[in-house]
């Protein structure tokens, strides 16, 4: 399917709504002035092999539309399988008491082919210039720096030359003198409980090791600053983002991002949690989800509603995310999808004034 019958059939997704009384006359008109970028894996990244698995990644705004912003293009990354029945139209993306929130469980025993191009692809694309995370979250895999390669060596043993083209594509997209881990850290509570300080003082944190040369922004309030740069040291490679003196506030931080760091694309990876605070905010612009069909394994693990991502006719469109509609779904093997979903963005707080 080319770009150009891609964004005739949003545009008239779009009018469709409209009429039927889903998205009302803002959102209709917000969501048209985005409009939408269509990157081709063959023609526009040279991936023969990339474009058989996806033939296409879809952004939910435009270039002139991302330059006109004055906070990143927020998106961010998940992976979720659905649970209970087949067909129950109820997505799950963890499961309750297992590492990592068993997502091989979810995927049916081992890491599928779609999710790790997919979710490679998005961290190149739209994680290129930085990548959000909580203090927490970052501390569940502080062993790891979350590169696309945390998806992509998945690819090695069974699909080489597709893992070869993410590799020289990596090499093309991401430039480590340009690309930094946001931390976000909003509470003294969250430093204690994730064991933050004493792992970086045993050198156990891997984006904060020199060795790596990881460039790092630490997003806090002043008072968590005071506390925390006695030990974490302001240089080179770690820089700290002051949003208030005692009140943590994203959207200043994110506004500084932008102004002081020029990152005009952001892929959040801090969790559930922060994704729907910064969608309530206005803050969030998409969701890149990999739908995995339902696995009888997730039966024997508990799954409450803090495991459930979405609910087929949730979404503004009757698609499966609160608040959100579906922009782009490719099918990829059996009954994998890769889905792209945009939220309306609150236009008083994303352009400049």
């Amino acid at each position: 399917m080319n770009a150009e019958l891609l964004r005739n059939e949003y545009f008239e997704k779009l009018d469709m709504l409209f009429e039927k009384n889903l998205l009302n006359k803002k959102a209709l008109d917000h969501l048209q002035r985005r409009g939408l970028k269509v990157i081709d894996t063959l023609t526009d990244l040279g991936c023969p092999n990339l474009a058989k698995v996806l033939p296409h990644v879809v952004i939910g705004a435009s270039d002139s539309f991302v330059d006109r912003m004055c906070v990143p293009y927020q998106a961010t990354s998940f992976i979720a399988a659905e649970a209970f029945a087949p067909n129950s139209g109820v997505y799950a993306f963890k499961l309750l008491g297992v590492k990592g929130g068993g997502v091989t469980i979810l995927t049916g025993g081992s890491r599928k082919l779609g999710d790790n191009v997919f979710a490679s692809l998005h961290r190149m694309i739209l994680g290129n210039n930085a990548i959000i995370v909580t203090v927490n979250n970052m501390m569940e895999n502080h062993g790891q720096i979350w590169s696309w390669d945390f998806f992509g060596n998945h690819l090695k043993p069974d699909y080489p030359i597709i893992y070869d083209e993410l590799l020289s594509l990596s090499k093309r997209l991401v430039k480590g003198d340009n690309f930094y881990f946001v931390i976000s850290i909003r509470s003294l509570e969250s430093v204690s409980r994730s064991g933050f300080l004493d792992f970086y003082k045993r050198n156990e944190i891997a984006m904060l090791d020199p060795k790596n040369r990881q460039k790092v922004i630490i997003m806090t309030t002043r008072s968590i600053y005071e506390y925390l740069s006695s030990v974490v040291k302001e240089s080179e490679l770690i820089s700290y983002l002051k949003t208030g003196d005692d009140d943590f506030d994203v959207y200043e931080g994110l506004r500084m991002l932008r102004r002081n760091y020029e990152i005009k694309y952001l892929l959040n990876d801090g969790g559930r949690k922060m994704s729907e605070s910064m969608r309530d905010a206005g803050l969030l612009a998409e969701e890149r989800i990999t739908l995995e069909p339902f696995n009888p394994a997730t039966l024997g693990y508990p799954i409450d509603n803090s495991c459930i991502l979405g609910k087929s006719g949730l979404g503004l469109d009757k698609s499966e995310l609160e608040k959100a509609l579906l922009l782009n779904s490719t099918k990829i093997e059996a009954d994998e999808y890769a889905n792209v979903y945009v939220y309306p963005l609150d236009e008083s707080k994303i352009f400049y004034s």
